[in-house]
């Protein structure tokens, strides 16, 4: 196996370090999966896990080579901590001028990071961090593919990501659980039942799609933990140019964060049965 790829764009280094970031908030252990085509991020060992990132690696990586376990399995499969990797890459959301990773064995398998920092002098300075990672066999991989999406009975845009977490800020204050409901006429409720009160917010005009076996329902709800939902929200940190709620009713809450063809972001909220 190989692996060697180096980042030089300072967006692409900025967004793949809050990617990292967000991952390691949501679930101590991931894993990386790279591909000819891919680099993913996997939050979690549940099913579906937490969270599932894919990245273009045409648009992060200048330089990209990477041999997996045969030509027939051309893939590598990578167990981590994303809070040592988010810590080892925190200089990229400010100076570095590049970033290599590569696959090394010191000892035991390593991502290294070598990053090159800005100098005073003519010669740059580096920066080099080796985090332990788990190279998973492939008798392991089945456990590790991308999660099925399934087809929900409603789907809808979502509102502004910041203008949603303040909202949802002041709820989390109220109530553990959060009903999340989209109507067919494209509007988005999210909603709490307090002891004393219920508060609901809505947004409406939003595009909506619907499952043609659903076709007589007109509104899809689902309960979620409150805290667990405005977790997903940190995804504005990558600045999605879309953002899809998808819900199966009382089952599953799915948000679906695309940036162009080089990102997609699959976040699953697990049901509350109250």
């Amino acid at each position: 196996m190989k692996l060697r790829c180096r980042m030089t764009d300072i967006e692409a280094m900025r967004d793949f370090i809050s990617i990292v970031t967000i991952i390691s908030r949501l679930s101590r252990n991931c894993v990386m999966r790279f591909t000819k085509n891919e680099v993913c991020f996997r939050a979690g060992h549940s099913k579906p896990p937490t969270a599932w990132a894919e990245l273009s690696q045409y648009h992060y990586f200048m330089e990209y080579t990477m041999c997996g376990v045969t030509e027939e399995q051309n893939e590598i499969y990578l167990e981590c901590d994303a809070a040592m990797i988010s810590q080892s890459l925190n200089s990229l959301r400010t100076s570095a001028r590049s970033v290599k990773i590569k696959l090394t064995n010191k000892q035991q398998p390593c991502l290294t990071f070598d990053i090159e920092l800005p100098s005073s002098t003519m010669e740059a300075r580096q920066c080099i961090h080796d985090v332990p990672v788990r190279v998973i066999p492939r008798r392991e991989w089945p456990e590790f593919q991308k999660p099925d999406t399934p087809e929900f009975d409603i789907s809808i845009d979502m509102p502004n990501l910041k203008h949603i977490r303040k909202i949802v800020e002041r709820m989390k204050n109220m109530s553990p659980h959060l009903i999340v409901t989209a109507e067919k006429n494209g509007t988005l409720i999210l909603k709490i039942d307090a002891d004393n009160a219920s508060v609901a917010t809505h947004f409406h005009r939003l595009h909506v799609w619907t499952s043609s076996q659903n076709a007589e329902i007109e509104n899809i709800s689902a309960t979620v933990d409150v805290k667990k939902f405005l977790m997903l929200l940190g995804w504005d940190l990558v600045h999605p140019q879309n953002v899809k709620c998808n819900i199966i009713q009382n089952k599953m809450v799915n948000l679906l964060f695309s940036l162009d063809q080089h990102l997609r972001i699959y976040h699953f909220v697990p049901v509350i049965n109250l």
